[in-house]
């Protein structure tokens, strides 16, 4: 259908033009191939690959279309209908980790079942080996890429880019041009690294030139390495990337039976370039390789080298060293100590002229030896104090409660200072407005703005004002549903003061477990 559509259009351009065009759709939509030699995973499960890989699905019809495509949907329904065009290459975009060895397709998803014995493998021996792109249809080429799981991969875990490393064994540019014709073939040299040996997956990626399409095989293999020589490096930690800011530090920590201070290596940050995850972890191996103090940083090569990666890097020593560990320590950049007030609402009904709040004051030190001293003030409207609270010292999350008495209808301002023996001084203000009740009790509608009618006559506080006062027999009006409650005798009339923010359990009429303090009126 779409060959029919594409040839109507055509019909409106000069015939010579248009046969090209045509011919140019058909190769582009006929561009396949796969891994011929050692066998890939996909060939293996068709009948030309011997049927090898059984219960493999469609894909053994059609090995030649393990294909991520760089367009939403790809023209086919088994591709994700979210597919993002992938411009650069398998390490940086394609198909999601746990959907490589399938390019992407949900329509070959069996070609990503990953263990130790789901898969046919080839034997195959380190060093140059020669691997096979066979192409059912061709087409232009921008390069192809090859790909080797990590020593320490696990085969039982689906294959994601973590599992791979992420320098290509080969890396083959092309000029753009046809590399073969039809049914023909195209010979890659990959040397495969000496200290490889057992089960391995390559990853095979042929890059098409004219649009974001990319071919995928991934090959199984068992390297047999019985002689390969044993690694003079232990593995003894790793640099995890994370991204960090503009003035701040990083650097190693190193141990013997104590620690080697003159051994430590120090990182400032001092541009948001380096300061980027995959940069950093870079510059500091870099920098520990080149001052050559008994410790490596960075990932192994085929020559058992240890070379600095863009991102995790691994800490390595020789066998034999007395260096038992080295860790990595960060030293952020000060940050502005920083003073917040939650808990305070925007308007407070006065019950018989007193309102009650509760508040918190929460204290960010920019440093965390230095001691905060927090009070909280409440003035009315004509500048007067009202009411006054000292924290305790050193506290850097104290809890206010502050009693109003004959509060007045009126705006209010509460003003918290806290204030370190360094000298640094931090405020915040909160404005409320306080509302008086003419009606209480009787069953009629309080001049609460609003609530819902109460049906149990009188009450001591409208929940949560008063909080620290309640006791046995205690009555509240919970403006949620307009109803009373009474606090419950002895011993549970504890349980009708726990109550904040983050833990209403006990809340009167909605809480988890209110009917263990109260009773409904």
């Amino acid at each position: 259908m779409i060959t029919l559509h594409r040839a109507r259009s055509f019909l409106k351009l000069p015939l010579a033009l248009a046969i090209g065009m045509t011919s140019f759709a058909a190769q582009q939509a006929s561009a396949h191939g796969y891994i011929e030699s050692p066998k890939g995973r996909a060939f293996m499960c068709s009948s030309a690959g011997g049927n090898q890989n059984a219960n493999c699905g469609s894909v053994a019809y059609e090995p030649q279309s393990v294909e991520y495509f760089g367009s939403p949907g790809g023209g086919r329904e088994h591709f994700p209908s979210n597919a993002q065009a992938c411009t650069g290459d398998f390490r940086v975009c394609g198909p999601a980790d746990g959907t490589i060895a399938a390019g992407g397709m949900t329509g070959f998803a069996k070609l990503n079942e990953q263990s130790s014995s789901r898969w046919t493998k080839n034997t195959i021996k380190p060093g140059l080996q020669t691997f096979t792109w066979k192409y059912t249809a061709v087409h232009a080429t921008r390069y192809w890429q090859f790909y080797i799981t990590k020593k320490d991969w696990n085969p039982n875990q689906p294959l994601t880019r973590e599992s791979f490393e992420m320098t290509p064994l080969l890396d083959e540019k092309w000029d753009g041009s046809m590399p073969a014709k039809a049914g023909g073939t195209t010979q890659h040299q990959v040397k495969i690294p000496a200290d490889r040996s057992g089960y391995h997956v390559l990853l095979a990626t042929w890059k098409v030139h004219d649009n974001s399409n990319t071919f995928y095989s991934v090959v199984d293999l068992n390297i047999d390495n019985a002689n390969a020589p044993a690694s003079q490096w232990n593995d003894i930690g790793a640099v995890q990337p994370e991204p960090l800011k503009v003035g701040d530090k990083v650097m190693t920590r190193v141990f013997t039976h104590t620690e080697q201070q003159t051994k430590q290596v120090q990182l400032n940050i001092d541009s948001p370039a380096l300061a980027n995850e995959n940069v950093w972890p870079f510059e500091l191996a870099k920098k520990v390789n080149a001052a050559k103090l008994g410790y490596q940083m960075g990932l192994l090569d085929d020559k058992d080298q240890v070379v600095p990666n863009r991102g995790k890097n691994s800490i390595f020593v020789n066998k034999g060293s007395d260096i038992s560990s080295v860790i990595i320590a960060k030293e952020l950049a000060s940050q502005p100590s920083e003073l917040k007030v939650t808990g305070v609402q925007p308007e407070y009904t006065a019950n018989n002229g007193q309102v009650d709040l509760h508040f918190n004051a929460i204290v960010k030190a920019s440093d965390p030896k230095d001691e905060y001293t927090t009070y909280a003030k409440v003035f009315d409207s004509a500048g007067k104090t009202l009411a006054y609270e000292h924290a305790p010292v050193g506290s850097l999350t104290p809890h206010f409660s502050i009693t109003l008495k004959d509060a007045k209808a009126g705006q209010y301002d509460l003003v918290v200072v806290s204030s370190s023996k360094k000298g640094e001084l931090l405020q915040q203000s909160a404005r409320f407005t306080v509302k008086v009740e003419e009606n209480v009790g009787g069953g009629e509608t309080p001049g609460n703005g609003g609530e819902p009618p109460v049906e149990g006559g009188k009450y001591d506080h409208v929940f949560p004002q008063g909080l620290s006062t309640y006791k046995a027999g205690t009555l509240v009006l919970q403006p949620k549903d307009g109803k009373t409650y009474k606090c419950k005798p002895f011993p549970y009339s504890g349980y009708c003061v726990q109550w904040k923010a983050g833990a209403t359990q006990y809340e009167p009429g909605t809480g988890s477990h209110w009917g263990m303090a109260w009773d409904r009126q």
